[in-house]
Formats: C-alpha cells, sequence, structure tokens
C-alpha cells in the first residue's frame, strides 16, 4: 500500500469514526452546557457539572443562583435561568422536561414529534416556535411567542386547550386557566433578561465531529443523594415522581435517609410500603392427600 492510498484509507476512516460518533447521541438526547455550575442527580448519585455533558432520561438538574445553562437537542433548544430544577423525561411519542420551579425559554424548529412539558399546575406539547415558561408549586406561566401549543390541566387531562403565538397562559394551583394576550407585568418583570433575545444554539448538535463528541465529560466524584437534595423532588405534584419509589429505594435502607423519609409520610404515602411492608403471607403447607382405604373385607 501506497502513501496516497493509506491516507486514503485513513481519511475513510476517520469519516466512519465520525458518523459512528454523531450517532451514538440519539436525536433527542440533549446535550448540556452549562453557565457556571449545575448539580445534576443521577441515579441515586449528585455531581456538580461544570462542563458539556450528555443528559440521560431520569436526569435531575438545578442551576446555581448565579448560574444558569442550555440544553441542546436536533431542532432544540432550551435555556434555563437561575435556581431552576427540571427533569429530563420521556413521554410516549416525544421527549419531555419537568419543570419544577425557575424559569425556561424553549425554541424548536423542528416538529416531529410534540414537545412536553410538565410543572405543578399546567401541562404543555409544543409542536413548534418559541415559549419562555415561569413555574413554582402553586402557579404557572408563560407566552407563547410564536408556534403553537396544547395546554392541559393536571386534574382534566381529557381537556385540552390550544394556544397560539402571542398569547399568554397563566395558572394558579385549584383556579380556572387564564389566557391573554398581554403578559402579565410581573411575568416581564421577573424573565431573565437573556431570554428577550433569541435562542441561538452553542453547539450544533446535529454537526457535533468525532473530536468535540470526545470533549463531553463523564460525571465523575459525585456523592450520594440525602434527604435535602430530593426532599422538594420527593413531594413534587408531579407525573415523574411516580418513578422516584422505585428509583430511591435503595437510599432508604440506610439512616438518616430513612429516618427522615419516616418523618414525612403524611407528604410521602407512596413511601409507606417500602417502610412499612405488609406482613408476608404465612407459606400454606403442602396437603398430602390421604390414600383411600380399601372397604374389601378380607377372607
Amino acid at each position: 500500500m501506497n502513501a496516497r492510498t493509506r491516507f486514503h484509507a485513513l481519511r475513510i476512516g476517520f469519516a466512519i469514526a465520525c458518523l459512528c460518533a454523531l450517532h451514538s447521541v440519539r436525536a433527542s438526547q440533549f446535550i448540556l452546557l452549562p453557565e457556571g455550575t449545575v448539580t445534576l442527580i443521577r441515579a441515586t448519585t449528585v455531581f456538580n457539572v461544570d462542563a458539556p455533558i450528555a443528559l440521560e432520561q431520569g436526569d435531575l438538574l438545578a442551576t446555581a443562583a448565579q448560574g444558569g445553562a442550555q440544553l441542546e437537542a436536533d431542532g432544540t433548544i432550551v435555556a434555563l435561568g437561575a435556581d431552576t430544577r427540571i427533569a429530563i423525561d420521556a413521554a410516549p411519542g416525544g421527549d419531555s422536561l419537568a419543570l419544577l420551579s425557575g424559569w425556561i425559554k424553549i425554541a424548536r424548529t423542528k416538529a416531529n414529534a410534540p414537545f412536553s412539558i410538565d410543572t405543578p399546575t399546567l401541562q404543555f406539547a409544543l409542536r413548534d416556535g418559541v415559549a419562555v415558561l415561569h413555574a413554582n408549586r402553586d402557579a404557572t406561566s408563560l407566552f407563547l411567542e410564536t408556534g403553537g401549543m396544547t395546554l392541559t390541566l393536571p386534574e382534566h387531562a381529557d381537556a385540552h386547550r390550544q394556544l397560539d403565538g402571542e398569547h399568554y397562559a397563566a395558572r394558579e394551583a385549584g383556579k380556572p386557566l387564564d389566557v391573554s394576550t398581554r403578559p402579565a407585568s410581573a411575568f416581564i418583570a421577573g424573565m431573565p433578561r437573556p431570554f428577550r433575545d433569541p435562542l441561538a444554539s452553542v453547539a450544533s448538535v446535529a454537526s457535533v465531529s468525532a473530536p468535540a463528541k470526545a470533549k463531553l465529560i463523564v460525571p465523575s466524584q459525585g456523592r450520594p443523594a440525602t434527604f435535602a437534595d430530593l426532599a422538594d423532588w420527593l413531594t413534587a405534584p408531579l407525573a415523574v415522581r411516580r418513578s422516584f419509589v422505585a428509583r430511591f429505594r435503595p437510599l432508604a435502607h440506610g439512616e438518616p435517609f430513612r429516618s427522615q423519609v419516616r418523618q414525612n409520610l403524611r407528604t410521602l404515602p407512596e413511601w409507606r410500603r417500602v417502610l412499612c411492608p405488609p406482613p408476608a403471607m404465612p407459606r400454606r403447607r403442602a396437603v398430602v392427600p390421604v390414600q383411600a382405604q380399601s372397604t374389601e373385607v378380607e377372607s
């Protein structure tokens, strides 16, 4: 093999490696691009992340008081404001986020499947366009700049409301949905200043090369999650809560997590069977059939 042929073979090999690296991250998988330090809870371990990382289903994220972050997937950008907590979830037919508290701005350029956002008082399915959302445990508000979305009240999953661009929607827990064409003054005042500008891709996920992919870090030097880390998530009025008993059950085998859950069983009733499992049913004895005695009279 001469030098020219060898060089051509190397080029083909490098191209194949790039393609493999590109497809190793699903088109819908988010890349986290932190601005400052982001707290990541993966499985039952807490990490402090300050470099790009590929996210996984079930990851819980929290930005710092003076920080932020951006999530990018193929055709979707999600900006996170300071003091924002979200969960990376998966919905049938598309991806989804659960917003526990804070601010996010979403921009979608591809409408292959609806992008679902779950909050304590409202659920959304964004087809395409740009939206800014704020949520806490008691209220949710959003402004849809462009595109369209479907709104659903968690307690009325069969009742949907369509929302078009340049509309504002808000709802407090237990109250009706309020829709108008102008955002509330408090919403405008509280919105992070960078959210007033269009979102721009920090790193185009669809065109990341193999060397760039190699720079995505793998979380390390984590610590076990504590009850304080998880308390707000464990009591969150979100659908993702249903997965937490199975996920965090191993933590309940040790202290002080077990005692702290026990002290909060009133707000964590689903954990009662973990701490106080029902007694095992007694094993039934095997019944040996009695051999029928012969009634014949011996002669």
